[in-house]
């Protein structure tokens, strides 16, 4: 084979890819290698494309005429000269037709009123006066829109000439007139632009006839202004009056001979002309497309496989005979298998995005479900009201000797109907989850609207009711626990009279101050209430706080009958207190954190702690007398300078007077509150029998209470995976699959559940053209001999 026939091979090649992705409409990723044609209006573009070719077959006209881009493959046929459409069938021997085509077909796509289109015009030209070449005629740039086209049209072309000659596989062929200034040039801006370094751009310089007397281009072709690698190369065509006057392209390109020979380019005439163009760009071309056919072909692979990977992953099969029966089987398989991984683990498909499914119900088991239960269970107040009021109404008008064994059972079946509600919310909670795991999994059925349906209902049907088998588990337990108290449990431990009747101490101690000085610096000792913001953002509680010149300490008091309360200790040393004006509530703010940064409480680099605006003062006073208080700038400066007018911390023995007038101003309230009237309720559980009863009984109720609650809160979860979890994921893995195929015996009922939606249809569609279009091309690789 000679190089000649090499070269038409790669050449062909290409145009039948570009044919192929044409007639498809899909390109497929690939960017072909193929030489652009840019240029300015009226810079010569369809001349010098004419004179490849010999013929006149282009539009021509004012404003813009090329308004598609021309896809044209010139192809050396030594036997006959003729032009072929892609988008119609049979030859044109008249190339006046043609051009009428080509105008024909740009007013179907784009109007006839100067509309630009990005869909390519495709046209074969066979001729023994042309080499094997191909390139795309562009619309030339323009700066003003005529007649419908839109005000923004030279941003529309410049952004189609972008699509074409961005790409590295693309040859630039930038037409540039000899009378303009080439610094000023549209295509070599253009070119430029995408191609800096002039390594795919060749310059063509027009109507070198036309140049002012006494100038040349001879630096340009030189290649001393504005290099370009591939260098510049000069043409002569025919001029507007040549082709009013019919002027045969052959004796034009004898003219243009003429003109070199005779010119100050005689001594390069060898690198001048349309005819030695030609040549260059289709060696160019030839050895750029030999370059990219290993690349091509490796990418035709890559979209191949891509596209099967595709169709795999979507369900689709070219077995159109393949039984419905089967394929609803292998479809609700696929959906079982995620279901069950999704609650169970172990999916391949691993969710690095989000906790899902079966890790959001085991942490629901100890975190949620606790919340709750402590949020549903009495406070300790209510509950010593209420044994106070159980006690004396069954001792009725009879004096109190012993505590009333009913008493108990009844305390006790209030708690433990407080149980049922947060029984409720766990079950319901756990729900959800499984109701949103089910609607992930049947994304994968998504394209089967039918079946998604179908699926959806009985599954649902199946949650709701182990929702209600499960919440009525639950309470029956609550009442198996309500109809016998099990006092001889062996964990639980009756309380001694003395134990139960013993005396509690005070809630706020006040401590007696030293008359030395010394001493009361030695024992500062201040107590009272602060609203602690705790970390995590878990809201905030009401706290008795206590401070010494050592450490900060609170106490929360429990928030059910059956929590505890919280007592923690802080070490004041390096703990400084910043404290401001709260604007969220009415009072301060102090923050207590460690000067080297470190954590204070629990982790956290801060403690948040507020005052009322009552106790204000006081808390200044005692932060200031441990040495930690810090006022920032801007804060309330007028409480602070109420509390102590000088600038240096109060002496401590100050602190003591305040400490023993806040005693007194105590036993003040007391002694005011104890000659109120009391209400008989009031007066009744005051009684000193009836409270040391009280207390017995609540130590007894808390003990058995403690026993009952781990018990609970032990089988809620297990009642939950078994009778609600565990049995929606047995239905979905043996009963579903009945439940759909029942009363569907039929291939055209089993087929209305394989009916696919429209998004799913015209998914597999896409995918089925892009399959052929790469199958298409691949067989144009295989023709290569």
């Amino acid at each position: 084979m000679s190089e000649n026939e090499g070269m038409k091979d790669v050449i062909h090649t290409i145009n039948k890819l570009q044919d192929v992705f044409t007639s498809t409409g899909i390109s497929l990723g690939l960017e072909l290698p193929q030489i652009a044609v840019i240029g300015g209006q009226s810079a010569g573009k369809s001349s010098v494309l004419e004179c490849f070719v010999g013929k006149d077959f282009l539009p021509r006209g004012n404003g813009i005429v090329t308004r598609r881009p021309l896809v044209l493959q010139l192809y050396n046929n030594p036997c006959e000269e003729y032009a072929e459409f892609l988008h119609c069938e049979g030859k044109f021997i008249d190339f006046d037709k043609v051009r009428q085509e080509i105008v024909d077909e740009t007013d179907r796509e784009t109007g006839s009123n100067k509309g630009i289109s990005r869909k390519p015009i495709n046209l074969r030209i066979y001729s023994p006066h042309v080499l094997n070449l191909t390139l795309v005629d562009l619309p030339g740039l323009t700066k003003v829109a005529v007649g419908d086209q839109p005000e923004d049209i030279e941003y529309q072309i410049r952004e189609m000439l972008m699509e074409y000659i961005t790409h590295d596989n693309t040859i630039i062929l930038a037409v540039t007139p000899a009378n303009q200034d080439l610094a000023n040039s549209d295509a070599l801006k253009l070119a430029r632009f995408v191609d800096k370094e002039g390594n795919r751009t060749i310059g063509v310089i027009t109507k070198l006839d036309l140049m002012d007397d006494g100038t040349d281009a001879r630096d340009i072709f030189e290649n001393r202004l504005l290099p370009l690698k591939k260098g510049y190369i000069g043409v002569v065509n025919r001029s507007q009056r040549d082709i009013d006057n019919n002027k045969d392209i052959r004796k034009a390109l004898a003219s243009e001979k003429a003109f070199f020979l005779n010119s100050p380019y005689k001594s390069m005439v060898n690198r001048m002309g349309t005819k030695y163009l030609q040549q260059v760009l289709n060696h160019e071309l030839s050895i750029h497309i030999k370059s990219k056919i290993p690349e091509i072909r490796s990418d035709l692979l890559k979209k191949s496989k891509e596209v099967e990977d595709a169709l795999k992953s979507l369900g689709y099969t070219e077995n159109k005979e393949e039984d419905m029966g089967k394929m609803i089987y292998i479809l609700l398989s696929k959906f079982v298998e995620d279901i069950q991984s999704s609650i169970n683990g172990g999916n391949n498909e691993v969710n690095v995005h989000e906790i899902k499914g079966g890790a959001l119900i085991n942490r629901s088991f100890y975190n949620q479900f606790n919340d709750f239960f402590d949020g549903a269970l009495e406070s300790t107040e209510a509950c010593d009201r209420e044994i106070g009021l159980a006690i004396s109404n069954l001792h009725g008008v009879r004096n109190a000797l012993f505590i009333p064994e009913r008493a108990f059972d009844k305390i006790v079946e209030n708690l433990l109907g407080q149980y049922r509600g947060p029984m409720v919310s766990c079950v319901h909670h756990v729900r959800g989850i499984l109701d949103d795991v089910l609607e992930d999994s049947l994304e994968m059925l998504s394209q089967y609207p039918t079946l998604n349906k179908e699926v959806k209902r009985f599954v649902s049907c199946e949650i709701d009711k182990r929702e209600k088998e499960t919440n009525q588990h639950l309470v029956t337990h609550i009442q198996a626990q309500q109809s016998f108290m099990n006092t001889r449990h062996p964990s639980f431990k009756p309380v001694d009279w003395n134990e139960g009747s013993k005396k509690e101490e005070p809630a706020e101690k006040v401590h007696a101050l030293p008359a030395d000085n010394k001493e009361v610096e030695e024992y500062l000792y201040f107590t009272g209430k602060l609203r602690l913001v705790l970390p995590g953002s878990k809201g905030s509680r009401d706290a008795i706080c206590t401070i010494t010149k050592s450490e900060f300490s609170f106490v929360i008091s429990p928030t059910s009958f059956l929590s505890s309360e919280v007592k923690e200790t802080i070490s004041l040393k390096n703990v400084e207190c910043n404290s401001s004006q709260s604007k969220k509530v009415n009072g301060r703010q102090y923050i207590l954190q460690r000067i080297d940064n470190r954590p204070i409480y629990k982790g956290e680099k801060y403690l948040e702690l507020v005052s009322s605006k009552e106790d204000t003062g006081e808390w200044i006073e005692a932060f200031k007398s441990a040495g930690i208080f810090k006022d920032l700038k801007g804060s309330m400066q007028n409480l602070a300078q109420e509390a102590t007018p000088e600038d240096s911390p109060p002496s401590l023995a100050k602190i003591g007077g305040m400490l023993k007038n806040k005693s007194s101003g105590l036993m003040r309230n007391l002694s005011i509150r104890s000659n109120k009237p009391k209400n008989a309720t009031d007066d009744i559980l005051s009684d000193r029998g009836l409270q040391d009863q009280s207390k017995m009984l609540k130590k007894m109720i808390e003990n058995y209470m403690k026993i009952t609650d781990t018990t609970i809160r032990d089988l809620v979860p297990k009642y939950i995976m078994f009778s609600l979890v565990s049995s929606t994921q047995k239905y979905v893995r043996e009963e579903l699959v009945g439940d759909i195929l029942k009363g569907r015996n039929t291939d055209e009922t089993k087929a209305e559940l394989l009916e696919a939606s429209k998004e799913y249809s015209q998914q597999i569609k896409e995918l089925l053209d892009i399959q052929s279009a790469t199958h298409k091309a691949m067989d144009v690789f295989l023709s290569i001999k």
